[in-house]
C-alpha cells in the first residue's frame, strides 16, 4: 500500500510539473492597460491559433502585432479573412502592450464602418467586460 501511494504521488507530481509550461504560455491581458488608437495598413494576416491576428504597418513604418479573439470565436460572429485584406488602410482601438508594439484590439474600422469588435464567447465585448458604457 505504501508502495503504491509513493509511485500515485510521483506520477502526480510529474503531471503537475508537465503543466507548468502551458499555464506560462497564455500571456493574459494585465500588461495591456493603456488605451491606444492608431492607423495603419495590413501588411499581413495571421488567422490561427492561439489568436488571430493581424501585422500592420504605421505611417512611421513600424511593424505593429495586432492580438484579436481566437479564431473559432472570431469566426462565430463574422470575422474572417474576407473582411480585412493585405494593404487596406485600418483604424484601430485597443489597449497597448507597455514594451512591445503589440496591441489588444477591440475595434476595428475600415473608414468609418466598424468592422470587428473583440467578443467573448457568450457574445459580450471586451469593452463591455472592463466595465467601459460605450461600445466600439
Amino acid at each position: 500500500m505504501k508502495r503504491s501511494l509513493q509511485v500515485l504521488l510521483y506520477v502526480m507530481t510529474l503531471a503537475g510539473m508537465s503543466a507548468i509550461p502551458h499555464s506560462q504560455g497564455h500571456h493574459g491581458w494585465s500588461n495591456y492597460q493603456e488605451e491606444f488608437r492608431l492607423t495603419l495598413v495590413v501588411t499581413e494576416l495571421k488567422l490561427r491559433n492561439p489568436h488571430d491576428r493581424l501585422i500592420g504597418r504605421d505611417k512611421e513604418g513600424r511593424i505593429w502585432n495586432l492580438l484579436l479573439a481566437p479564431p473559432a470565436r472570431n469566426r462565430r460572429f463574422g470575422f474572417d479573412e474576407s473582411v480585412i485584406q493585405v494593404d487596406q488602410e485600418i483604424r484601430i482601438f485597443g489597449q497597448k502592450h507597455p514594451k512591445k508594439l503589440e496591441v489588444k484590439v477591440h475595434c476595428i474600422y475600415k473608414g468609418e464602418t466598424l468592422v470587428y469588435t473583440y467578443r467573448y464567447p457568450y457574445g459580450s465585448s471586451s469593452l463591455k467586460r472592463l466595465g467601459y458604457q460605450q461600445e466600439c
